[in-house]
């Protein structure tokens, strides 16, 4: 567990732990959110046992949802609003002793009340989805509410994703793995890239329709033109990347964009640094946008994990 939460602390780890052995944890450094046991029960309507009993990781999209809506100026409660959410519920187990669960609370640890605690507590009547697709879960959940605005299964939606890092178990296994970076570090697209640092962080937005945000006049913070998901099939092992399902996912996206790669002028990558992934996925990236001008790439994950 981290000493206190806040960017790139160390963690506390028996020394027995620590190491690059069978069973132990091949780095101590990682960056958390703080003071994640803050939370105002009462803003939502909630007993002390009630958010005691939730996972923090829910209550971080409760809140965040909460603020992300406020922001939009849109009315939502008892409204037609999807709600598209992923996280890590499970960290609450880690960190709960067995008597601090009771009938009531104990559901919000389960991964099908992420989506539905977050719709109960701000009274959201469009559907509620939770997703859970490993790195690709939030960008899963945008899918989703694109695809459900499109049919009109909803009016609006929040989507959103929350990963908190206290399950002790998660580093043991990243790091048999070797996933995990030894010096805590990210370096995408660096020849030393060794693999990636684990980070906290949550996120939500808002989605609507383009012409009933005009209609509303809504502030836009950018404009979604398409989105396309596919899977790897039997081509690799999970985790393992396979460059043509990637390229072929992106492709898909901008033909239902009518638009063509060539067009942008930016591209985020995944690029987790790690020595098979940001090749495998740079290199299709450099043939499907070639142009005669500067491609810039990047990864967000160089700076927060």
């Amino acid at each position: 567990m981290p000493e206190t939460h806040g960017c790139n602390r160390k963690i506390a780890i028996v020394a027995s732990w620590f190491g690059p052995g069978p069973g132990q944890v091949c780095v101590d450094t990682g960056s958390f959110l703080k003071d994640i046991d803050l939370f105002d029960n009462l803003e939502f309507g909630l007993s002390v046992n009630e958010a005691r009993t939730m996972a923090p990781a829910t209550r971080k999209l409760i809140e965040n949802s909460f603020l992300a809506l406020m922001d939009s100026g849109i009315d939502y409660r008892n409204k037609n609003v999807g709600c598209y959410m992923s996280a890590n519920p499970g960290d609450l187990m880690t960190v709960s002793e067995p008597d601090e669960f009771d009938a009531l609370g104990s559901f919000a640890n389960s991964p099908a009340m992420v989506a539905n605690k977050v719709s109960y507590i701000l009274d959201l009547l469009g559907p509620s989805v939770p997703t859970d697709t490993a790195c690709s879960s939030t960008a899963t959940a945008t899918h989703l509410a694109v695809q459900a605005l499109h049919f009109g299964d909803c009016e609006a939606a929040v989507v959103g994703g929350c990963q908190l890092n206290h399950r002790f178990m998660d580093w043991i296994a990243y790091s048999q793995g070797s996933l995990l970076a030894p010096n805590g570090k990210c370096k995408p697209f660096d020849a030393a890239a060794d693999g990636f640092a684990r980070a906290e962080g949550c996120v939500v937005v808002v989605l609507k329709r383009l012409e009933d945000a005009v209609r509303d006049k809504d502030h836009i913070y950018a404009t979604i033109l398409s989105t396309a998901v596919n899977a790897s099939g039997s081509r690799a092992p999970a985790g393992a990347p396979v460059a043509e399902r990637q390229r072929d996912a992106m492709l898909e996206a901008f033909r239902r964009a009518d638009r063509h790669p060539k067009d942008v002028d930016y591209v985020e990558l995944h690029a987790t640094g790690t020595a098979k992934g940001d090749p495998t996925e740079t290199n299709w990236v450099g043939e499907s946008f070639h142009r005669d001008r500067e491609l810039i790439i990047g990864s967000v994950k160089g700076n927060i994990g």
